[in-house]
């Protein structure tokens, strides 16, 4: 291993019928580490997943992908998405940037879509319905 880094994916934690359940860490190699609950073997409930690139994302989680209430912020931008995550995506909530702007609305692709409002660091607004 370089840098001490674990090469390999390694988990500890709880376990129920052979599967991860419970709380436990897991450290998926090359791609990062995730701290929370477990449910038949998968990401479920509350957790933290810590990405190689040193994003993170806090919140709920269904069946091993984002599932919920959530937080994803960008480590290199500065960015966040804070809203509601269905099946590993962001559907509704807010984009914010590190300047106090943001968007908020509804997402498809994690990218703004239908409703929603711009709001700018000097107060000025821009509603519309985005495609």
């Amino acid at each position: 291993t370089k840098g001490g880094e674990e090469s390999k994916d390694t988990y500890r934690g709880d376990w129920a019928n052979n599967l991860k359940h419970g709380i436990g860490k897991q450290i998926y190699s090359g791609v990062g580490e995730y701290n929370g609950y477990w449910e038949n073997g998968e990401r479920h409930g509350e957790g933290v997943m810590i990405y190689k690139n040193k994003d993170i994302y806090s919140g709920m989680w269904k069946a091993g992908k984002k599932d919920g209430q959530g937080t994803y912020v960008f480590n290199d931008t500065g960015m966040k998405y804070v809203g509601t995550f269905k099946n590993g995506e962001l559907v509704q909530g807010k984009w914010l940037y590190p300047n106090g702007s943001y968007f908020q609305g509804n997402f498809e692709n994690n990218k703004p879509k239908g409703k929603g409002t711009w709001h700018f660091a000097n107060g000025n607004t821009v509603e519309g319905d985005y495609t």
